[in-house]
């Protein structure tokens, strides 16, 4: 029977996934491994260090469908962890390959270099479980086969990272190849067909019963490989199709039925209209994030149905059935090629993107910057936005067929664009002429974490075209908080001399620093621009303070809601009105002493038209007598205590809630004080003065 090195039986089955490169930093425990790298047709791609290679191997397997990266033990791996984290929270299956110190040092517990010092060799690993779909420990060359199989396994069929560990000494062990005679199973397992059919049947009649239905497609129909069913499915349907800020790139926007970006508050008004009109959304991959909704300010109508499609599940309303989402679609499709469904459908006749003008000696600003990228890029492109102005100003760009684009919209950890585009630049070499440029968009205090991945475009030839959003620090940042603040405010950089810096030995090109919109738009007219055979490094200057809408918007929001978290932290108290204390429906009042004469603001609501609960369902309720001598009702939260509602026969059908429990509480109909208003106290307007 043939023998095969445990090393040489991993790297097999990572070219039998489709890897040919892989990525990483040597260290003294995995160096003979990096040896049989090469015996086994894969290249080496090295990186400056742990964090870079997590995210190159993250932006490889976003365009090659799977990727590779090698760690030493300890703080190797632990630099990759950032990295690992943001592959496992937006689906990018990648193996994560850490070599360990041989078996005989682990068992024996001895304070080995990398380690902890106290013989807890199975720390890291820890670690990474709760980042990773799947983990394993190589330390016994006989069952190394069946480890590796059914991690990788996990990894194509959950769309998530794994973790091999592999001891020094194991990784030249002989064992027996013929497990490689049998492919990796990696399709998702078939749906039971009478589940299926009644899925299929249930989302035909929430297309046929709606009069305004749609199709929004979401980061998970990137992310989990439903791209062609997805036009597909829009082709047979002609139903409107939206995306969003994750799902941005996944669809083709020069169909007819592209209806603009979903970007909860930041929406453009006429989408955002389009969107409110929905009464019923096919939702494919869903990820109701924080950036992905403009801070869960969704504008789709509350009353709509919901048919959302996840990779194991698709949940109608509120009824949840266990089928695979691309199985399904299958399914659908079929049904709906053999017996299409005959309605009028909205048609799309709004403009899905903003439209300025601008004059050329203007100064160059973000909503220029935005329709004059997507003028250059071209079918082949594969576009990566950074986390911050980049990623949300993108989605204001208006994509040619045939260009991928994507972010970190999920993780959002600034850096991971540079060191992604290593990746993706590798990718294209490898795509056999598919794709053709890599384009990175960022901010140049993002590219501050991972600048160091320039050295890897170089000398690797990615060729990529790099433009640097330079606004004198972190403008999102600034945005959410602290917009004078010192410590958003960055280093300066000459970025004319990055490249050179990182890459003497090899052509570069630089271009800027660009201030004024003539002067982008000559340059994006120039045909030689984006086609030089080298890396081209643009410099744009723009305001401080200057970001797409949706940016603005959503800072605003994410800024209210951290205000609005913090308030609730502080150590206050809220004071039930007494003799010497009035009450009022106009403000929200809080005190620290107890000493001062306070406000306990409260709302009186009809109890039909409110919902009055806890995280637990079920509020904690007494009944007592007042000193007025009325019997009252109070009802107390039952995870803090605070007081919630209180109820008395003298409002029958209403309820007496604190306003001091939300962070947003409605405009008062009247106000009424039980003396009189104090003078500090200024009237609601519209409100009538009881």
């Amino acid at each position: 029977m043939p023998q095969i090195k445990v090393g040489d039986y991993l790297f097999r089955r990572l070219q039998e996934l489709g890897i040919r490169s892989v990525f990483g930093v040597p260290g003294d425990y995995e160096l003979a491994l990096l040896d049989l790298i090469t015996t086994n047709s894969l290249s080496w791609k090295g990186n400056p260090n742990e964090l870079i290679a997590s995210y190159a191997a993250d932006g490889y397997a976003r365009v090659n469908g799977a990727g590779a990266f090698v760690t030493t033990f300890g703080p190797g791996e632990l630099s990759a962890y950032c990295g690992m984290a943001g592959q496992y929270a937006e689906y990018v299956p990648i193996v994560h390959i850490v070599g360990y110190p041989a078996v005989e040092a682990v068992r024996a517990k001895k304070i080995m270099h990398h380690s902890l010092g106290d013989g807890r060799f199975g720390m890291y690993e820890s670690m990474a479980k709760n980042i990773t779909a799947d983990t394993v420990v190589i330390d016994y060359a006989p069952t190394a086969a069946s480890e590796i199989d059914r991690v990788l396994a996990t990894m194509m069929r959950e769309s998530r990272p794994v973790y091999i560990g592999l001891s020094v000494d194991i990784a030249y062990e002989l064992i027996d190849a013929e497990g490689l005679d049998v492919p990796i199973l990696i399709d998702l397992q078939p749906n039971d067909p009478t589940l299926e059919d009644k899925v299929v049947d249930e989302i035909r009649k929430v297309i046929e019963r709606a009069e305004n239905p749609a199709i929004i497609v979401d980061g998970g129909a990137v992310r989990h490989g439903v791209l062609d069913e997805t036009h597909e499915l829009i082709k047979l349907t002609k139903l409107p199709a939206f995306t969003t800020a994750m799902g941005k790139g996944g669809l083709d926007e020069t169909i007819p039925e592209f209806a603009g970006v979903h970007s909860g508050a930041g929406t453009l008004p006429e989408v955002k209209m389009a969107l409110e009109r929905l009464d019923a959304v096919i939702w494919i991959g869903n990820y109701p994030s924080d950036f992905n909704t403009g801070e869960f300010t969704t504008v789709v109508n509350n009353d709509a149905t919901i048919v959302d499609l996840q990779r194991f599940s698709v949940s109608i309303g509120k009824k949840q059935y266990q089928v695979s989402m691309k199985h399904l679609l299958h399914r659908l499709i079929k049904s709906l090629s053999s017996n299409p469904i005959a309605k009028a459908v909205q048609e799309v006749n709004w403009s899905p993107y903003p439209k300025f003008t601008f004059q050329p000696d203007d100064i160059l600003k973000q909503d220029f910057l935005w329709g004059a990228l997507g003028s250059f890029f071209k079918s082949g492109d594969i576009v990566i936005g950074e986390t911050g102005t980049s990623a949300f100003g993108l989605c204001d760009t208006q994509l040619p067929s045939g260009v991928m684009m994507f972010n970190q919209t999920v993780f959002g950890s600034i850096g991971y664009a540079t060191g992604a585009i290593v990746g993706v630049g590798q990718a294209i070499v490898e795509s056999n002429g598919k794709w053709k440029r890599p384009v990175l968009v960022t901010g140049e205090g993002s590219m501050h974490l991972t600048v160091q991945a320039l050295a890897d475009m170089l000398r690797w030839d990615l060729k990529p075209i790099i433009f640097v959003l330079n606004n004198g620090g972190y403008t999102v940042e600034r945005l959410i908080h602290g917009k004078e603040a010192f410590y958003n405010e960055v280093a300066i950089y000459d970025y004319s001399l990055l490249a050179k810096t990182f890459g003497p030995a090899f052509e570069s090109k630089y271009h800027g620093p660009i201030k004024m919109c003539g002067e982008l738009s000559a340059l994006l007219e120039d045909p030689t621009f984006g086609n030089a055979g080298c890396l081209e490094m643009v410099e744009l200057i723009l305001p401080p303070l200057d970001a797409p809408s949706a940016v603005i918007k959503t800072g605003a929001a994410i800024d209210e809601f951290n205000k609005a978290k913090a308030a609730k932290s502080e150590h206050t108290q809220t004071v039930s009105a007494q003799a010497d204390v009035c009450s009022t429906t106009s403000g929200n009042y809080r005190v620290d002493q107890l000493t001062k004469k306070v406000f306990a603001p409260n709302y009186v609501v009809d109890e039909d038209k409110a919902k009055i609960t806890d995280s637990n369902g079920t509020l904690k309720t007494f009944t007592a007598t007042a000193q007025s001598g009325n019997k009252v009702e109070r009802s107390f939260c039952g995870d803090c205590g605070s007081p919630v509602v209180t109820r008395t026969p003298k409002y029958p059908g209403k309820a007496i809630i604190k306003a001091s429990l939300f962070d947003q509480i409605a405009a008062p109909a009247a106000e009424s004080f039980t003396q009189r208003r104090p003078e500090w106290q200024k009237p609601v307007d519209g409100a009538q003065q009881l």
